[in-house]
């Protein structure tokens, strides 16, 4: 059985052409997902810690704006270590994301979306190659640097993903998976992959976005198998109880698995 895993790490980078189709999908279905919102849903909490559904989507909104205007987006940096000095700097940039859209109506951020999500996919797009090669600090305590090209090309979209999850939870609904989704899955095993230093697992992910992979170098020492939305809730720190099951190995595996995280 496991001869039939993808070693996870060889998983291409996507091109320029998929980037772009995998952004429009999601895009599309954050966008049918956002249209289906209710008034009682917009004060419901989300996994997201301090954010309701309403402060959640006035995040996906700023991080449209954000980048397709630099200038934005270096004023909320600024302003969020000047009136967040307690937070992280990621926090504090969300946070002041929160507060830029503090005044508008639900309905309206929705409408902002839809609008901007295209454009700050196209302004990604558009972002020349040199810059793409640079790396920048995450503002993630511990993490690494992250090159700018992955940043534009794979962390938005995975974001937005990521969100509409949040949001489908929020609103007790299922979340919609389609053909763009395990590409999009595909891309954080690689990340989680590319990053693993442990002894090497057999990964199975289940449901309509899995797969099969393995994880680090080598014949794998365990083999788990997870449904693939909520591993990678856990991956993104959501869940630190998801349920794995050890299909055959050493138990330390899941040890592994379960305390392994990826940018999102």
């Amino acid at each position: 059985m496991v001869d039939s895993f993808v070693p996870a790490a060889r998983l291409p980078h996507n091109d320029r052409g998929q980037v772009a189709a995998i952004a429009e999908a999601e895009g599309h279905a954050a966008i049918a997902l956002l249209g289906e919102l209710h008034d009682d849903d917009w004060q419901r909490p989300t996994d997201c810690v301090e954010w309701d559904v309403r402060t959640l989507v006035s995040h996906l909104v700023a991080q449209c704006e954000d980048n397709i205007h630099l200038r934005t987006m270096l004023r909320r940096q600024f302003l969020g270590r000047r009136r967040h000095q307690g937070k992280i700097a990621l926090d504090g940039h969300m946070a002041v994301q929160g507060e830029d859209h503090a005044g508008e109506t639900g309905p309206a951020l929705v409408e902002s979306f839809a609008l901007l999500w295209p454009r700050a996919v196209r302004a990604r797009l558009r972002t020349p190659n040199p810059m793409r090669r640079f790396t920048i600090d995450t503002g993630m305590p511990g993490a690494p640097r992250l090159l700018i090209g992955h940043l534009l090309d794979v962390i938005y979209t995975r974001d937005l993903w990521m969100h509409r999850v949040d949001l489908a939870r929020a609103m007790g609904r299922p979340i919609t998976i389609g053909d763009h989704d395990r590409r999009i899955v595909e891309q954080v095993i690689r990340d989680m992959a590319l990053a693993s230093t442990a002894a090497p697992i057999a990964l199975e992910l289940t449901g309509p976005a899995g797969g099969s992979w393995v994880i680090g170098s080598g014949a794998p020492t365990a083999v788990i198998r997870t449904d693939a939305v909520a591993y990678m809730r856990a991956l993104a720190g959501r869940d630190d109880d998801v349920t794995l099951e050890l299909v055959s190995g050493p138990e330390v595996a899941l040890t592994f698995a379960r305390q392994a995280r990826v940018i999102f």
